[in-house]
């Protein structure tokens, strides 16, 4: 699973998504900076809220997580519209259901280009 998607999850399974105005709501609503100079996809939604770049930055490089990157804006652009086309808006239990079923262990992990290939 992406970093991501699995945010998405942990925000969901942690009731830590954000409602907005028009009811709907946000558990990543990710946003593009460039990080060592490379794009990056990164959620602005964290513990309840949506920060600005500046603060969501900070959050993403200090959690040790390695967000999506791609070798232009556009290309991640894509990505970023590929995933949000599979978050539904679920349950926190469901979300935690998730989540315990992607710790289990698989009968062989993928390869980092098996990973790759998924994303794009």
């Amino acid at each position: 699973m992406d970093p991501i998607t699995r945010h998405h999850y942990e925000t969901l399974a942690n009731n830590q998504a954000v409602t907005n105005p028009d009811g709907t709501v946000s558990t990543v609503y990710t946003i593009q900076v460039d990080i060592d100079g490379r794009p990056t996809l990164i959620p602005s939604v964290w513990d309840g809220e949506i920060l600005d770049e500046e603060a969501a930055t900070q959050r993403a490089v200090a959690s040790g997580i390695q967000w999506p990157t791609a070798d232009t804006h556009d290309e991640l652009r894509y990505f970023d519209e590929k995933i949000h086309l599979r978050m539904e808006p679920i349950s926190a239990s469901e979300a935690q259901r998730i989540l315990g079923r992607e710790n289990q262990p698989t009968e062989r992990p993928l390869s980092d280009s098996a990973r790759q290939r998924d994303i794009f």
